[in-house]
């Protein structure tokens, strides 16, 4: 009897309608964006890493990359928790001095990708050892 009800009138499909966009703009509204959790200088600065997460997990088969400025990184592991929503990019030391701070992160799948995240601008001065 209550599908039939729905089903028979216009205005309740208008009403359920806005409700059903409201619920999905709250709900994107309610994840969790793109941030860089830390930058870290590993051995002695033998290496760099970047670690990143995403409220939308990185779980696709294409090759990850993180865009810092217009180097692309394609060094990656996962975290020790193994987060989908969390990867760890290592820089060389060469990479890492080619870095700015003030630099876009991005992060795509595949080299050329044209769907990116931000990640915002490298911050030289986070850098801990």
């Amino acid at each position: 009897m209550f599908i039939r009800l729905i089903s028979d009138s216009p205005s309740t499909w208008s009403a359920l309608s806005i409700l059903l966009l409201a619920s999905g703009l709250a709900s994107a509204q309610g994840k969790q964006g793109n941030v860089v959790n830390r930058l870290d200088a590993v051995n002695s600065g033998a290496a760099y890493e970047v670690e990143i997460t995403s409220g939308e997990p990185f779980v696709q088969s294409d090759l990850p990359i993180l865009r810092i400025g217009d180097q692309e990184i394609t060094i990656s592991r996962w975290s020790a928790t193994g987060s989908p929503n969390t990867l760890i990019f290592i820089l060389t030391p060469e990479q890492f001095r080619n870095a700015k701070t003030g630099d876009k992160i991005l992060f795509q799948y595949g080299r050329g990708g044209n769907r990116t995240r931000d990640f915002g601008n490298l911050d030289k001065s986070k850098l801990k050892n």
